[in-house]
């Protein structure tokens, strides 16, 4: 049986991530961390695409938090074969309002918690032809103002991507990211049509990214074998970066 674990899977480009990998043989780990009902939603539409699904909920926020889904994985007594980092948060302020706690809220769901879990995950269920896929963003690349922490915390993932990469190497575990295009999920659910409309005319193709289209292609990184250490720019958005 194939195992694959999609943090941050409760709706948005997580559910589409979690969706695209449930196929029957697939034990899928959807991890959420507050919306059972969303998280339950996903599961559901899951299990009707064949796959045998668990749940895992896991607040990162909270510090050690990561813990409790690194527990719920380890019961499943399966090797990991795909582990998707996708669990993420902002905080729209500009640095100057940022508090200690909105800094460490954000660095801990978007970074701290997935390079713990990683690295634990390393040593025990990752194995040689496993592959991880982080998701990053445009932000992480070029910054965007109101959006410190997120920007740092993305940078930051892109960069443990080709440090986790060297190591993971020898070991036959590939990790890439991939940096989807602007997407209507409940991040940016904040946005008027006004200012989505225009954050998406930045993109060639004057329009926003499908988060069903992110996923089919996040599906097709992970069957290759001899790619690490990338970031695959799944977006259409071409100003300076």
């Amino acid at each position: 049986m194939r195992h694959v674990l999609v943090t941050g899977a409760s709706s948005g480009l997580g559910r589409a991530l979690a969706l695209a990998f449930a196929a029957p043989g697939v034990r899928l780990g959807i991890h959420y961390a507050s919306r059972a009902h969303d998280a339950n939603d996903t599961a559901r539409m899951a299990e009707q695409r064949g796959a045998t699904v668990y749940l895992s909920r896991a607040d990162f926020t909270a510090e050690h938090a990561w813990r409790a889904l690194l527990h719920d994985v380890e019961k499943q007594r399966l090797p990991l074969d795909v582990l998707v980092l996708n669990a993420g948060t902002a905080r729209a302020k500009r640095i100057i309002n940022m508090t200690e706690d909105d800094w460490n809220a954000v660095l801990n769901v978007n970074y701290r918690a997935h390079v713990h879990l990683m690295n634990a995950l390393s040593g025990r269920l990752l194995r040689h032809g496993s592959h991880v896929l982080v998701t990053g963003s445009l932000v992480g690349l070029r910054g965007e103002i109101g959006l410190s922490a997120y920007a740092a915390s993305k940078g930051a993932l892109l960069g443990f991507v080709r440090d986790a990469a060297r190591r993971l190497g020898p070991r036959g575990i590939c990790i890439n990211g991939i940096i989807p295009g602007l997407l209507r999920t409940n991040m940016t659910a904040v946005l008027s049509d006004e200012d989505f409309a225009e954050a998406a005319a930045e993109n060639v193709l004057g329009h926003g990214s499908a988060c069903e289209e992110i996923a089919r292609a996040a599906v097709f990184i992970t069957t290759l074998q001899n790619v690490s250490g990338q970031a695959f720019a799944l977006d259409s958005r071409l100003r300076d970066c």
